[in-house]
């Protein structure tokens, strides 16, 4: 893999976000606050990450739960804007699609109300493993939240992935805890590469230690743990060693999908065969410019506008090995030269 204009499959959560903006308190009664902004967007580890995929030039088809309802139909037309391919969602008759309202506070914190609807009522049936096998990569989204499904069927549908020589990434969606982590513990086998919060990955293995609980996790099979650590930036943990990167410097809007923008970065970096630490400075590029905006969409542009971002912020030894040296000017024709 060579080049972003890779293929992933994106399983898992879809959402639809209704955000406003600046929201500093909840009116009483039938009060009212004036807002600067509201969008809706599409969100989820699954939906959320598969926007920036396609946004940064990914090929994406996305598969989860959704209702049949109006939210589902916003949702498709909504995904299928970016160029996704959507029709493999699968749509469940007498069940809403999975929303959240997100009251975004001045300083970019994001408490959430939030209605599951369809997320659980994914099947095994629902997953097409033949579309699966043409992937690069298989990126999960939140296994944690997908009821009967993110235990045995998805274990099987990840052995799968790996057979077929499909990468495997995974995040997830919950705050984590012991019973998220025993149904995580059996498909980490089959994950290269786990991508939680730092609060998500101390939840789920009891250990406060950030590398210990990265080290729980990389003793159950995958290769490598990049977590996402908010304003402190990220580290990479592999067996052997662990990379820190900082956040690159950003005016704070909304931290929704910051962790998802952070997936979809360090799964284009793989994609241009990069070795994962230095697709982590891509992962950190995407999160910045996400948190400059509303929503878990806003802020990227394209992949050139990502890229400028490590050119411009990441350390010269970085911007060399990822983009090589820059050319040194020519001497231009002295005064007189004939």
């Amino acid at each position: 893999m060579t080049t972003s204009r890779g293929r992933v499959v994106s399983l898992g959560v879809h959402i639809v976000d209704i955000l406003g903006r600046p929201v500093t308190h909840i009116p009483p009664g039938q009060g009212r606050q004036l807002l600067d902004e509201i969008r809706i967007t599409a969100a989820g580890t699954a939906a959320g990450t598969s926007v920036d995929l396609a946004k940064l030039g990914a090929e994406v088809i996305a598969m989860g739960a959704i209702g049949d309802d109006r939210l589902a139909d916003f949702l498709i037309w909504l995904l299928n804007g970016y160029g996704i391919e959507t029709r493999l969602l699968a749509r469940k008759p007498g069940v809403q699609t999975s929303a959240t309202m997100l009251p975004i506070r001045p300083n970019g914190e994001r408490p959430a109300l939030h209605a599951p609807g369809a997320t659980s009522s994914l099947t095994q049936a629902d997953v097409d493993l033949d579309v699966i096998a043409t992937a690069d990569i298989l990126h999960v989204g939140g296994p944690d939240v997908l009821g009967r499904f993110g235990g045995a069927p998805l274990r099987s549908v990840l052995e799968f992935a790996r057979s077929r020589d499909v990468t495997t990434t995974m995040d997830v969606l919950s705050p984590g805890d012991e019973v998220a982590w025993t149904r995580l513990r059996p498909l980490l086998r089959y994950v290269q590469y786990f991508l939680p919060n730092e609060e998500q990955l101390s939840n789920l293995t009891g250990r406060a230690g950030l590398t210990e609980a990265a080290r729980m996790v990389l003793a159950l099979g995958p290769e490598a743990v990049l977590v996402s650590r908010g304003a402190q930036g990220s580290a990479l943990i592999t067996t052997d060693r662990r990379l820190d990167y900082p956040a690159f410097p950003a005016q704070v809007v909304d931290t929704t999908g910051c962790g998802d923008a952070c997936s979809a970065g360090f799964i284009i970096g793989l994609l241009r065969g990069w070795p994962p630490e230095d697709a982590a400075w891509l992962a950190m590029a995407a999160a910045s410019l996400v948190v400059s905006g509303l929503g878990s969409d806003a802020g990227i542009v394209d992949l050139a506008g990502a890229l400028e971002v490590i050119r411009d912020r990441a350390p010269a030894e970085v911007t060399r090995r990822i983009f090589g040296p820059v050319p040194r000017p020519q001497p231009g024709p002295t005064e007189g030269a004939r």
